[in-house]
Parts: C-alpha cells; sequence; structure tokens
C-alpha cells in the first residue's frame, strides 16, 4: 500500500470516528479503546448499521477474547443486543479455526487468506446459532451477520450480561442445570445435528435459572471426522466442573449421554 493510501485510510478512519462519536455511541472511554483496535472496514459497515436504523445505539464493550470482542447495543425495536466482532487472527487461531472448519461440508469451500477465514467463521457461528435456535434449544437468537460482524439477541438486562457459568460461586439449582447441559448436548446431537465441540463452564451463561449456551462459532456437524472426540469432551469438560464443585455426586457418563442421543 502506497504512502498516499495509508494517509487516505487513516483520514477516512478519522472522519468516521467522528461520525460515529456524534451518533448514539455511549461510553466515551469505552469508545476511544475501541477506535484504537478496530479498523475502516469495521468502522464503515457499524456506522451503516447506525445510519440505516438497524441499530439505535452502540454502547460499551461487555466480554474480550482472542478471536473476538462483544459489545452491547440498542437495537430497532429497543431489542437489547449482543454484537460480535471477529478479529483479525494469527497463526495460532487460523490453525484452531480450520480444525472445525475442515470436514464441515457447509464451510469447506474457503480462501485460505485472514479475512475470507475470519468471514467464513462468522457465517459458521450465525449458521451454528439459527440451526441451534431454530431447534428450540437455549442459545442467542441470530440477527444478522455482515463481514466480520455478528449481531444476536443479548443474554442479560439493561447492558448487564448474564454471568458466565464459571464466575457463579453457587447455584440454586445445580442438579437441574448440569441435567439441562446434558439435555442440551442431547438435543443438539439428535434435533439440531450438531456438537458445540467447545462447551465448558466458559461459554454457558445462567439466566432466568437456565443455561444459555454461547460461543458456537466452532460447532460441527455429527458428520464431522472428528464428531465422536468433540462429543466426548463435552460431555467430560461438564462433568469435570460439576463434579470439582460438589454441586452433582453422580455424574451423566459418556455412554449413557450416547444411549440417550440413540
Amino acid at each position: 500500500m502506497t504512502r498516499e493510501k495509508v494517509f487516505d485510510r487513516l483520514e477516512l478512519r478519522e472522519r468516521l470516528i467522528e461520525k460515529l462519536q456524534r451518533m448514539k455511541v455511549k461510553r466515551s472511554e469505552n469508545f476511544e479503546v475501541f477506535s484504537e483496535v478496530f479498523n475502516v472496514e469495521v468502522l464503515m459497515q457499524l456506522y451503516e448499521l447506525l445510519r440505516k436504523g438497524f441499530l439505535k445505539e452502540f454502547n460499551g464493550e461487555i466480554s474480550s477474547g482472542k478471536e473476538s470482542k462483544v459489545f452491547h447495543a440498542i437495537a430497532k425495536g429497543n431489542i437489547e443486543v449482543a454484537v460480535k466482532i471477529y478479529l483479525t487472527v494469527n497463526t495460532e487461531i487460523r490453525r484452531m479455526m480450520l480444525k472445525y472448519i475442515i470436514g464441515d461440508r457447509r464451510f469447506e469451500r474457503i480462501k485460505s487468506d485472514s479475512r475470507s477465514l475470519v468471514y467464513t467463521w462468522a457465517r459458521k457461528e450465525y449458521a451454528n446459532l439459527d440451526t441451534l435456535y431454530n431447534a428450540g434449544l437455549l442459545v442467542p437468537k441470530p440477527m444478522l451477520v455482515q463481514k466480520n460482524i455478528l449481531i444476536m439477541k443479548f443474554i442479560g438486562e439493561n447492558g448487564q450480561r448474564a454471568p458466565l457459568l464459571k464466575e457463579l460461586p453457587e447455584l440454586d439449582n445445580p442438579h437441574e442445570i448440569y441435567e439441562q447441559i446434558i439435555d442440551f448436548i442431547i438435543k443438539s446431537y439428535s434435533k439440531a445435528k450438531l456438537i458445540h465441540a467447545d462447551l465448558s463452564e466458559y461459554n454457558i451463561m445462567i439466566w432466568s435459572g437456565k443455561p444459555f449456551i454461547i460461543d458456537v462459532s466452532q460447532a460441527v456437524p455429527v458428520t464431522h471426522p472428528l464428531a465422536e472426540e468433540f462429543l466426548r469432551r463435552d460431555i467430560e469438560n461438564i462433568n469435570r466442573f460439576f463434579i470439582r464443585k460438589g454441586w452433582i455426586t453422580e455424574e451423566v457418563s459418556v455412554e449413557e449421554v450416547i444411549r440417550r442421543i440413540g
């Protein structure tokens, strides 16, 4: 990229930031952090979503990880939503993503560059959420996917996200929550034909006394070559956590879950 083009992009970026700050982008201290991290393409997408009225407000960051950041926003109809923005990935994360894409016939035909991979990862999570939600399972309702931005129904209230299972020192109904998670694993397989493939206390939110499953970008179809390995790992992760916390005394074995799947 020439020096002139670099300056052009920097100037465009600054203009977009100024426009977004004049729109309903709250919590300026968070926006300053945001503006340092995100590129012109993301800023343009957010500007268009706000300009067209799909989003009414864009608020602060609610979670952050190696592959994405999640922000709270208000969508048309005053609906609270979570805006997940997938980041440019490094070599290590690219290898991780490819492990869950290769073998998934829905998304195998992708280009090898980072941008195409991230866009595919976003579409994969939207597709998985849509399938799980339509199967009647407790996941955030997907609303829009656009390049590396995914918008879904917010799990929480008034900008305060629901706590993760790992964040709770105790549960009022631990055995019931445990059985509901096992039931999710079974129905995800039998009804949605998907395996979460990374299920743990880090991607389960507890809201209204129920477990909502999040972060499903890596979920794979039951036809995936590593499907059984992923299924066993999901069950073992949940069993290990609930036993360690002392919330259950008897686990549902991997073999019993598979038997229930039928």
